[in-house]
């Protein structure tokens, strides 16, 4: 009986077919058709910046819109927009060829790119430029042999041995993809070097790191003049493991922007929501676990999981060990439209991290008016009082916040309205103007904005 049981299990669990799959993203096309456009009101204007000097950045990156997997690029892209605005230049280096969302006064480079007139050819001997395969941010290979080793060598080497960049005021390097480079130009240069943390290997790998990532992380800590981290709970992490003194430690918090579409979509089932990353450290599992309790109550519910990952067999396998196989929609990855389409849709946007060093996807649900539920460990918190916390680990506190939500309409629009204003009282022009200021400890006689 055990092992009928066990094998109708699998049989449940296996792949969506083509029909369905074509289904759910017919389903997605027609949310995002009927979607009207609505553009949010504008957020308060931020405080004026301070006398700033005009600033040449060389930002180390990895991933850039419009191809980016998670939070990483999204932070580059708005960060490189904003200082370009107040009159800052910014050379972005990634090992991707493009294209890149255009930003006026962002220069990219890359291996294998156009070389700038006041570029030194190839020193004799060389091999030549790295061509990769150069694998996503946050990708979690078996192990850290070829080609994935090999290609953070290329790519970091590449990034030591530039030329041509003799008016640069500063390196800014975006977690440990590019510490070894970046920490080696910046010597050459002659100029400081600054650090942005997004999460730490302690944070990806649930405790078990990689020995070379956290090396590589070291390294780039230990070298940075400043360490700018995305939440409290994630300084705190980087005092305590990785021992960097509070002197260095700089807290800024990530953003959105106002949402062009605001309309919502409110025929059908009602809809539970999460957006990100099939990885351990987003909790899906307990999402599943927590809407499986809810539809209990609410059968008509659908809970919908936007994004691709390495937990995705085991979601699949879990959703039909309970049962709820058939109200789950998985999507795989989804385009920005239809991330708008889904957050019009949804009713409740739940992310349940084991650990979240910020949080981007829920300040989006929470900037469309979509009542929000997160993990106590998200860095989103720190920043959003209302919103729902609940510990990672409580599958049944989880549903009975979304219950509450779905069954009174009075909370559930008043957790919307309130977490919007949460979610859009500072934007990235104010994340930006804190970043200068980070930059200004660091940098003097730089050359002057004009009036």
């Amino acid at each position: 009986m055990a092992e009928r049981k066990q094998r109708t299990s699998r049989r449940s669990a296996k792949r969506p077919s083509a029909a369905e799959l074509a289904w759910s993203r017919s389903t997605l096309d027609e949310l995002t058709r009927d979607l009207a456009w609505s553009r949010a009101p504008s957020p308060p204007p931020g405080r004026l910046p301070p006398a700033v000097r005009r600033l040449h950045v060389l930002m180390v990156g990895w991933e850039f819109p419009p191809h980016h997997t998670g939070g990483l690029g999204v932070h580059c892209y708005e960060l490189t927009r904003e200082l370009t605005r107040m009159g800052h230049r910014v050379t972005f280096l990634t090992p991707f060829p493009g294209p890149f969302t255009e930003v006026p006064g962002v220069t990219f480079r890359w291996p294998g790119g156009p070389r700038l007139p006041t570029e030194r050819p190839s020193s004799p001997g060389s091999e030549g430029e790295p061509s990769g395969p150069w694998p996503a941010s946050y990708d979690r290979p078996i192990d850290l042999s070829r080609p994935y080793a090999e290609a953070m060598t290329d790519y970091n080497g590449w990034v030591a041995e530039l030329t041509g960049l003799d008016d640069i005021d500063l390196v800014h390097v975006h977690d440990w993809f590019g510490t070894v480079g970046g920490t080696a130009l910046a010597r050459k240069l002659r100029v400081p070097m600054v650090m942005t943390v997004h999460s730490t290997e302690y944070d990806r790998s649930l405790g078990h790191p990689w020995t070379e990532i956290l090396e590589r992380e070291q390294l780039g800590l230990d070298a940075a003049d400043r360490v700018i981290a995305v939440s409290r709970h994630l300084m705190a992490q980087l005092e305590e493991r990785y021992r960097v003194p509070p002197s260095k430690l700089r807290v800024i918090y990530n953003a959105v922007r106002p949402p062009e579409r605001l309309a919502r979509l409110e025929t059908g089932a009602r809809v539970v929501l999460f957006l990100g990353r099939l990885t351990a450290m987003k909790g899906v599992d307990t999402f599943l676990r927590a809407g499986a309790r809810v539809l209990r109550q609410l059968p008509e519910l659908l809970l919908v999981v936007a994004g691709e990952g390495p937990e995705f067999p085991h979601l699949l396998n879990l959703a039909a060990h309970l049962g709820i196989a058939d109200r789950v929609m998985f999507l795989g990855k989804v385009t920005e439209e239809e991330r708008s389409g889904l957050l019009a849709r949804a009713s409740v946007f739940v992310l349940p991290s084991v650990v979240e060093p910020f949080g981007i996807a829920a300040l989006e649900a929470m900037a469309a008016g979509v009542p929000t539920i997160v993990s106590k460990t998200s860095g989103v918190a720190e920043v959003a009082k209302n919103v729902f916390a609940v510990d990672f680990w409580d599958s049944e506190e989880f549903a009975s916040r979304i219950a509450e939500l779905l069954e009174y309409p009075t909370l559930w629009h008043t957790m919307g309205e309130r977490g919007r204003d949460d979610a859009l009282r500072e934007g990235w022009a104010e994340r930006a103007i804190e970043t200068v200021g980070v930059y200004a400890e660091l940098t003097s006689g730089a050359r002057s904005l004009p009036t």
